[in-house]
Parts: structure tokens; sequence; C-alpha cells
């Protein structure tokens, strides 16, 4: 038989039973707490360096813009608005033409003015007849023809037009345009199609800010630290010591930092900027723009119905030509896909 336990040793038993029991239940509670918090918690949704592409109804305008292919409007539709409201006007012309008729004839007899009646109308319905196709080709001037860009017409905030190199501002027409916006190193880039998501967008992006200019006093720290060159998830491209000669081939010690000695090609930027930012630059305050307003770069292009990009053209400028040509050079390492049967306009627009 089991010996029967004493009251302490009861009381223990009860005390140890009761701490359990509430150790299990705080767990317990605070398991559920967490769980609810990460299925009630608001997703941060981060944008930077994605594409996105957003559609946006354009005017229903003149149907000779650049846009995507649409139905044109029937050429009698647009004849028999116009036809009313010239009709009034020559109807004044028409009377006081007639009017004088009358008064010729009127010494000569008073039986003769029978047969002017009739005759004096007859001029009014053939005029009235005649309006409708000499309102038709007036209105054929109405509609927008490209022309030559004016001094003023370089950028526009326009969102029912675009620049077109050589023909200034062209508008959508009756399609849509597709808008790509994106973020990097806190630039923005926008990119705008004259076509529908479904027959024009980008298929490749090349950061812009890899072709910047560099700065020119890198300190030596910073130098020290760059790091080897690794691909995920351990793929080794190149040493840090083989980074850090590549570096020498444009920078020159100088006491505690290392200055720019050499210019730096466009197609080798890109490298160099790796390892900066690798070794912990902050390129969002990059030394190009430190201090300095610079102005949006607007670029204008084309977008043949092969997928060639053509008619690249600096539209707007920064305000210092190196970054511009890095502009330049890296909107043209981009790729584009033409699905609509024609050569789309574009414009690009890069701010700081």
């Amino acid at each position: 038989m089991r010996q029967a336990l004493s009251y302490a040793e009861r009381e223990q038993r009860k005390r140890t039973i009761l701490s359990y029991a509430l150790a299990l239940g705080i767990y317990g509670l605070l398991f559920g707490a967490a769980f609810l918090f990460d299925l009630l918690k608001p997703q941060n949704l981060d944008f930077s360096n994605k594409t996105l592409i957003v559609n946006i109804q354009g005017p229903v305008a003149n149907d000779v813009g650049k846009g995507s292919p649409m139905e044109k409007k029937a050429p009698e539709l647009v004849a028999e608005k116009p036809a009313p409201p010239p009709q009034p006007a020559p109807k004044s012309q028409t009377q006081t033409a007639t009017k004088p008729a009358p008064t010729a004839p009127a010494p000569t007899s008073a039986a003769q003015p029978a047969p002017s009646a009739p005759s004096a109308p007859a001029p009014e319905k053939v005029a009235s007849a005649a309006l409708p196709p000499v309102s038709a080709p007036q209105e054929a001037v109405t509609p927008w023809t490209p022309g030559e860009r004016g001094p003023g017409s370089r950028v526009s905030s326009s969102e029912s037009s675009v620049l077109s190199p050589g023909e200034g501002q062209v508008p959508w027409g009756t399609g849509e345009a597709v808008r790509i916006t994106k973020a990097e190193k806190g630039n923005t880039v926008e990119t705008t199609l004259g076509g529908s998501s479904e027959t024009v967008g980008q298929s490749l992006y090349v950061p812009i800010y890899l072709n910047m200019p560099l700065p020119s006093v890198v300190p030596v720290e910073l130098f020290n630290a760059i790091p080897n060159e690794i691909i995920p998830p351990n793929t080794l491209v190149a040493s840090a010591e083989s980074r850090k000669r590549a570096f020498l081939n444009y920078y020159t010690r100088s006491g505690d930092s290392y200055r720019l000695t050499n210019p730096v090609p466009l197609e080798v930027r890109e490298k160099l900027w790796e390892m900066l930012e690798d070794a912990g630059y902050n390129v969002e305050q990059a030394d190009y723009k430190a201090g300095r307003t610079l102005n949006p770069i607007v670029i204008g292009f084309s977008i043949t119905k092969d997928r060639q990009l053509r008619g690249v053209e600096l539209l707007q400028s920064s305000g210092d030509s190196d970054i511009d040509a890095a502009v330049l050079y890296g909107f043209k390492r981009a790729s584009f896909w033409n699905k609509s049967g024609e050569t789309i306009q574009g414009r690009f627009v890069y701010r700081f």
C-alpha cells in the first residue's frame, strides 16, 4: 500500500502543479499573441528596384497621334458635325445677293416679279447644298500635324502627348499610355511609352546610377573594406586583392585618402561602383549630386516594330555634360518589346 502523504507534502504538490499550469498558460498566451500580431500586422511593400506598369487612359484626341493602333473614325462622321455651323454664314451672303436681284427688273413691269420670286430661292438651295463639301476640307486643317520643335517645347508636363525627336509634341491619339516608374539609390526613373501594356513594354533595365561619375576622394578605410566579389551563395568571382588592384588603376593614395587621378571610362564605372558599394559607400549621397541642384534629364526615343531603339535624343540636360553622358549610356543599355506593328514614341525622365 502507498503511504499517505503528509499535509506539507500535499501542499507542496499542489503548488508544483499550480506553477506548471501557470507557466504553460503564460507560454500559450504569448504564443497566441505573437501569432495574432504576425497575422494582423500590415506588410510593408518595398517597390524599390521593381518595375511598376500603370495603364493610363489617354485622351480621345486626333487620330494622327503615335499611340497604339486603334480604329479610326469614319470620315463622314467628322464631316457631318461641322456642317450645321457654317450654314447660317453663307445664307446671309446669298440673301444679300438675291435682294439686289429683284430691284433691277422692278421698273420694267409689275407682271415680271412673279417669275423672279421662284428664281430667288433656287440659288439659296444650290448654295446650301454646296456647304457640306466646302466645310469638309476646312475640318482637315484643324487636327494636329507634326512640325519643327520650338525652343520652348523641349519639356512638357502634358499627360496626353510625348516628345518625339524632331517632331516636338506628339499626341497619344486614342490609345493608352504605359508608364514604368522605378526608384534607385535616391533617384527616380520614369519611362512613358505611347501604347497599351499588351503591345509595348520594357524587357531589360540596367541601373543607371552605376554609370555616374565616381567620387573624387575615397577614404583609406573605405578602400581597405573592399571585400571579395561573391555570387550567392558562395561563388568567388574576384578576390579583394584583385579588386583593389583594379581600383588603383584610377585612384592614387594621398595621405589618408585615395584621389581620382585618371578618367574612368563609362564601361568601367560599374565595376568600381560595385566595389565602393560593397565596401559600405552611401550611393544615395554620392559626390556627383552632393550640394548641387541638377535638372531632370529628359530623353526622347522611338521603338521600331522590330524592337530596335532609335532616335535617342537628349531633350533636357541636367546641367552637367558628364552626368548627361552617363544617363544616355545607361539608358541605351535597356531593351524594349513592341507588338503594335508600328513605331512607338517614348519619353524617359531621370530625376535626382
